[in-house]
């Protein structure tokens, strides 16, 4: 290696048309802005602090990067160098790349707009015009006032400072570049003293994010440290296919000991026992010592040369020596990867702007006025009355296929439960059964018929009741207050029973409402809203339906026992029939032969009086007994179309009219209602209060939009890109 290898060899004969092709589609992509939603092919160097990565970038670009860590380690740096047509000037654009998440929106057009000043594109990037970039770059970036800018100028301790994830994008354009782009990121921190342990965790992160990057070309530098005590070194194992996209660089091969640090022969070797192999290899560099920085790149190239070819280096490749033979490794990994990586470029895109139009589906439309605010709620309010009606008139078919959403079938078994717990309950004192009566009576004398009778528990507390509220009646008869008492204890549980299956009616109304709302409004913070600008009138039809239930409890309990019905009549007459039956059969089947009363005094000779009559004429014989069994039968008559009409009255005054009717909270939601009570200027305000955007969720819109944008766009570069 006497002499340096020059420029030129690196020119086209590393790139064929379709590399070059594929470099200047990538690089219209990146001013789309699409690397921040899919990794491009990029080549990153990474490496601790003070392992002179700035020296390997100076070598690589022949830029002189600021070699003070200070100055260059707290955000990424992307030198980006483009082949312009023949006889095009070169020129140099600076520009910062802000963090897309973590900057305001304030932050990001300041960022955007920011150009260095005392700067010229069309001059050489020398140390102190670099430095200058460096400087007022970082002031920007840490929007640093004059009180820190002096602690930096004093050198403050790196570790008490912070990182950024904006990125310094330093752009060569000129007929003599190597279209080439190269990421320096913030070195990593071995110290782990507490008031640096945020800001390692911080390295380390932006380490990893661009060491996973499957399409990152990963430079990988080290000192002469020994390589287990630099980090970085074993980070390399969290590298998915590092054989092939990892690149290692041994950096101030000049300052190794001599006959000593035998690891680096063996790293440069590569060979297949290297304790860190890599396809792509290690090469070795000797760059400026701190008494060089003022020297040129001709005599830098000079004395690295002169230094390999010592007789300590004879033994290794000599193409793995040397700033120029790395250049050249880099161009020619740079463009296998190109290879692989551009055409997978179409499908990420593709998948990533499927997810991005789902993100702003899930947002629903745009709410920035009143006009778009009314039709974004007047739409919601058709898709749930449309739904509301079809799950009330039992068409599931406009509904989705979740029976939480199928009203009438869930209000229908609701309903039957309620009457079957209506049913089963029964009254409060069971009524008397005519079989039961008779097994009393079939086994005593006809003369204590009465008094057991009227012990017995279904009569008793009737004989008690017409006692307890004796008045004005006749001997013979009851207070007609009596009965009314009676039917009061009788239906006791009916308000319990009605109350608890209104709150169950009341549950399933709530679930069928929420899921409505649910799909008609994807919107999770709008459709909160709406139920809560809703929720006065809910509310409104719950306790209209509610006091419509109490009525219809106090008409059963506390008005006049009265019916129209025809069976009431019938059913009062058939128990008193069933009664007498029962008895006279019970009774002449165990007393076989004995003689009954006769009916007639004297009895008749001609033609005997059948046993049903005499029973009957004994029976109702007793005036307090008639009382109390004309009473019971009268009430347990009155009872079975009494419950069936509360039942009904249930089902249809308070469920159907009210919880389910035309002002219930399953139909008040529609276009009229929107159109009553949101429309027009005097509304206008409310309308806002109801529907404008969350400031978070504007924002969501906006970065959503930008990014479909970006997608869309880099979509079409990618689908004309011919060559692919």
């Amino acid at each position: 290696m006497s002499s340096q290898v020059p420029d030129i060899n690196l020119g086209y004969g590393f790139e064929d048309e379709q590399t070059r092709q594929q470099l200047e589609l990538l690089d219209d992509l990146q001013k789309l802005g699409v690397s921040e939603y899919v990794d491009l092919p990029q080549l990153v160097v990474v490496g601790e602090q003070s392992t002179g990565k700035s020296s390997v970038l100076q070598a690589v670009t022949e830029i002189p990067f600021p070699v003070d860590d200070n100055m260059c380690t707290r955000f990424a740096t992307e030198i980006v160098l483009k082949r312009t047509q023949p006889g095009e000037k070169t020129r140099v654009d600076v520009i910062i790349n802000p963090d897309e998440k973590n900057e305001s929106d304030e932050r990001k057009i300041a960022l955007r707009a920011w150009r260095p000043e005392k700067f010229d594109p069309a001059g050489d990037l020398t140390k102190d015009v670099m430095k200058n970039i460096f400087d007022q770059a970082e002031d920007i970036i840490f929007d640093e006032n004059e009180e820190r800018k002096k602690m930096k100028r004093g050198h403050q301790p790196w570790a008490a400072r912070s990182l950024s994830s904006a990125t310094l994008q330093i752009t060569r354009s000129g007929p003599n570049e190597n279209n080439f782009t190269i990421v320096d990121i913030p070195g990593l921190i071995r110290e782990k003293k507490s008031n640096a342990i945020s800001i390692k965790q911080t390295a380390d992160a932006l380490a990893s994010k661009y060491l996973q990057n499957p399409r990152s070309i990963v430079v990988v530098v080290l000192d002469i440290t020994h390589p287990d005590r630099q980090q970085i070194y074993q980070m390399l194992d969290q590298v998915k296919d590092q054989e092939n996209r990892v690149i290692g660089v041994v950096n101030k091969c000049d300052r190794k000991q001599a006959q000593s640090d035998a690891w680096v022969f063996d790293l440069i070797q590569n060979g297949g026992n290297s304790k860190k192999y890599l396809k792509e290899g290690w090469y070795g560099l000797r760059n400026r010592l701190p008494s060089e920085l003022d020297i040129s790149d001709e005599e830098r190239d000079r004395r690295e040369n002169k230094f390999f070819d010592g007789e300590e280096w004879s033994s290794l490749d000599r193409n793995k020596l040397g700033r120029h033979h790395l250049k050249s490794a880099l161009i020619k990994m740079r463009n296998r990867h190109m290879k692989r990586s551009v055409p997978k470029l179409l499908p990420e895109i593709q998948a990533k702007l499927d997810k991005c139009v789902r993100d702003i589906n899930v947002l629903g439309e745009a709410r920035t006025s009143n006009q778009a605010q009314y039709n974004s709620i007047n739409k919601i309010a058709t898709k749930y009355s449309l739904m509301a009606q079809g799950a009330l008139n039992g068409h599931y078919d406009v509904v989705p296929q979740d029976t939480n959403f199928y009203a009438r079938k869930l209000i229908r078994d609701d309903l039957d439960n309620f009457q079957r717990e209506m049913v089963s309950k029964g009254p409060t004192k069971a009524f008397r059964r005519s079989e039961d009566d008779a097994d009393v009576v079939a086994f005593t004398v006809p003369e204590e018929w009465a008094t057991k009778i009227l012990g017995l528990d279904g009569y008793k507390w009737i004989r008690d009741a017409i006692q307890k509220y004796r008045a004005k009646e006749d001997v013979g008869e009851i207070n007609p207050e009596v009965k009314n008492q009676l039917w009061k204890e009788q239906t006791v549980s009916w308000k319990e029973t009605a109350s608890e299956w209104f709150r169950r009616v009341e549950e399933t109304i709530d679930l069928v409402n929420s899921k409505l709302f649910e799909e008609a409004c994807s919107d999770e913070e709008l459709r909160a809203k709406l139920q809560s600008w809703l929720l006065p009138e809910f509310e409104k039809s719950i306790e209209d339906a509610r006091a419509e239930m109490e009525r219809i409890v106090l008409n059963e309990r506390d008005a006049h026992l009265f019916t129209l019905h025809p069976s009431k009549a019938e059913r009062q007459q058939a128990y008193h029939q069933a009664r007498i039956q029962a008895i006279t059969d019970k009774y002449v089947s165990f007393n076989t032969g004995a003689s009954l009363p006769q009916a007639t005094d004297p009895p008749s000779k001609i033609s005997p009086v059948p046993a049903k009559v005499i029973i009957n004429s004994l029976i109702y014989g007793n005036a307090e007994l008639v009382g109390v069994i004309n009473t019971h039968d009268s009430l347990a008559a009155y009872y079975d179309v009494a419950l069936y009409r509360f039942i009904d009255n249930f089902a249809l005054q308070v469920v159907e009219r009210h919880l389910l009717g035309r002002h219930g909270p399953l139909q008040l939601f529609n276009s009229d209602y929107v159109s009553k009570n949101l429309y027009g200027e005097d509304n206008a305000s409310k309308l806002s209060d109801l529907a404008s955007e969350e400031p978070k969720k504007a924002k969501e819109r906006r970065d959503l939009e930008i990014q479909r944008k970006s997608l869309e766009e880099s979509k079409k570069l990618v689908q004309s890109f011919k060559i692919l």
